[in-house]
């Protein structure tokens, strides 16, 4: 069960290997449960239910700007107001109805990663997603650019059963006594003009997912995210019937993560420079994040009603929204996930989304090298304030600055990353009473 902190002995294998120790470890309640999301649908009801994360405020309209004015956080951070979102998981009873499985909420890694250690705070508005809620199968030939790494590797799930299991990008293994828990790593690697493009083409992967080089196209290097996310899988009675996200999709390999920044700037930047490489994966030994810290922010921080007034929690009749349950081996298709009757929310396919020309600083300027990936040179990846932009960006920012943007001197010489040592993050094995509480024991040699 969930609501009992789990075994620390419980080890399970990573998927990834030679990983960092350097990282800080965010632990979070939920904050909201409801069919919406403000990037892909901003102002519209999502497609399908997602589980949120973070600022307490979150709405349809979310912006940068509004999650810095949320009341509280649900994460440990307060100043951190970012939103973190994954889809809802039900299970589909063999009599066609939907139940809700049990989710707390989740950890949220944040890791200095890859060759450059020139690590870039998120800028203000700046938001991506991860993973492809269409797929319906592993991607083998679709490659990470400049790398053999299937782009896939970006989702797995591990069954805490007790025993050594293999970490899978799929749902492989559903009875795990202790919960399963889905992963998703981010893209670190940013274009540096864009704050957000709909088909996420302002970031790009790291050659090794988690680790390794940024191409040539998007050399501006960003401090890396992993969500962890535990469902109690064996909470609920099963009758024959089959687990299922939000989106329809029955294999896992469509799971997905959605980032909306809204930390404050400078507790960033002061937390990469001083923590992303350092081995202390609780965010009581960093020093920027102590002011804000609040031990008991899942009580201070509850988890609000949903949005609207459509069924989402406990059992339920259908799936949220218009969705058809799929199983591949074929992708999803878009039509699988909307109303037939033309009803459909506002996609930013149809009006892409940006701000006025010009820059009140929630964008950066760079002269960006043609033939290299290296990064800005600032110790630690702390920016230069840029007083002054240098030249109008493409279409992401408005008119004036008041001192959020950066300007980087790019070298011509290679910075080269942290030693990377063998190990990578040990598997939560449990939640405490604030929420998912993993173990402080996350590290295997």
């Amino acid at each position: 069960m969930l609501s009992h902190a789990l075994p620390t002995s419980i080890l399970v294998g990573s998927l990834f290997t030679g990983l960092s120790q350097a990282y800080w470890r965010l632990s979070c309640s939920l904050s909201q449960t409801s069919r919406i999301d403000p990037i892909i649908n901003p102002g519209g009801l999502s497609g399908h239910v997602h589980k949120f994360a973070g600022a307490s405020n979150i709405n349809a309209q979310s912006t940068y700007e509004s999650l810095l004015q949320a009341p509280c956080s649900s994460c440990e951070i307060q100043d951190d107001k970012s939103a973190y979102w994954t889809p809802s998981l039900y299970y589909q009873h063999s009599n066609g109805s939907f139940e809700e499985i049990p989710n707390q909420g989740m950890a949220v890694y944040y890791l200095g990663r890859g060759d450059n250690r020139s690590l870039v705070p998120f800028p203000p508005g700046f938001r991506m997603v991860s993973g492809d809620k269409l797929s319906r199968s592993y991607h083998k030939d679709k490659l990470i650019p400049g790398s053999n790494r299937p782009v896939s590797d970006r989702v797995n799930f591990a069954c805490l059963d007790g025993t050594d299991n293999k970490q899978q990008p799929w749902m492989a293994k559903t009875d795990c006594k202790d919960g399963m828990r889905a992963q998703v790593h981010f893209q670190s690697c940013w274009n540096g003009r864009d704050l957000y493009k709909p088909d996420n083409s302002h970031v790009e992967y790291m050659s090794d997912v988690d680790n390794g080089r940024c191409p040539s196209s998007h050399p501006v290097p960003l401090i890396h995210i992993f969500y962890e996310v535990l469902y109690g899988v064996n909470d609920i009675k099963l009758d024959g019937g089959k687990f299922v996200f939000s989106h329809g999709d029955t294999t896992g390999y469509g799971f997905h993560g959605d980032f909306m920044n809204g930390w404050k700037t400078d507790v960033l930047t002061e937390g990469i420079k001083r923590c992303a490489f350092t081995g202390q994966a609780d965010v009581k030994y960093c020093p920027p994040f102590k002011p804000s810290l609040d031990s008991e922010f899942s009580k201070n921080c509850p988890h609000q009603a949903p949005l609207d007034n459509e069924p989402v929690h406990g059992m339920i009749d259908k799936l949220p929204g218009c969705i058809t349950v799929t199983s591949g081996p074929q992708d999803a298709k878009e039509s699988d996930m909307n109303c037939a009757n033309g009803r459909k929310p506002r996609s930013l396919d149809e009006e892409e989304q940006t701000v006025p020309e010009g820059d009140y600083g929630y964008g950066y300027d760079f002269d960006l090298p043609s033939t290299t990936t290296r990064g800005p040179t600032p110790s630690y990846g702390s920016p230069k304030p840029r007083s002054k932009r240098s030249k109008p960006l493409d279409d992401k920012v408005p008119e004036e600055d008041p001192g959020y943007g950066y300007n980087y001197d790019w070298p011509t010489t290679a910075t080269r990353g942290p030693a990377v040592v063998n190990g990578s993050p040990k598997p939560h094995h449990g939640r405490g009473k604030h929420g998912y509480k993993p173990s402080d024991n996350v590290l295997e040699a």
